[in-house]
């Protein structure tokens, strides 16, 4: 059963937290060129699937994407960690040997990729 048909009370985030994380790492699959036809079968890094979820998270939610998360459960690089080895526990995701949840604590402040680091690109505003 997928993991977000599963219901509610077993899931430590909120449901739309295991589609954001696919989503990303499909975005970082792609940014970063892993092909799921590879020898490694499309594996990102932890810390490339985290940017993964900075860029997605600022392009999908903008200046909402902290508050999104944190209705969501996911407060820091640890928790995307978190739903990734939940998702792997129940054959969603794939990991490899090297693959440790340690590599995704403490990465980056989620308070300052989705706050301080953002920036609104206004360069279309004024154009004529």
């Amino acid at each position: 059963m997928p993991i977000t048909k599963l219901p509610r009370a077993k899931l430590k985030f909120h449901p739309d937290a295991y589609r954001f994380i696919n989503d990303a790492l499909a975005v970082a699959q792609e940014e970063y060129g892993r092909d799921k036809k590879q020898e490694k079968g499309g594996h990102i890094l932890p810390r490339e699937l985290l940017e993964g979820v900075r860029r997605l998270g600022q392009r999908r939610y903008g200046m909402m994407a902290l508050a999104v998360f944190r209705n969501w459960g996911m407060t820091s690089t640890a928790d995307v960690g978190q739903i990734v080895f939940e998702m792997i526990d129940l054959g969603e995701m794939k990991k490899t040997e090297e693959d440790r949840l340690i590599d995704f604590v403490d990465v980056f402040s989620f308070e300052e990729a989705f706050n301080t680091d953002y920036a609104i690109d206004v360069s279309k505003a004024f154009q004529s």
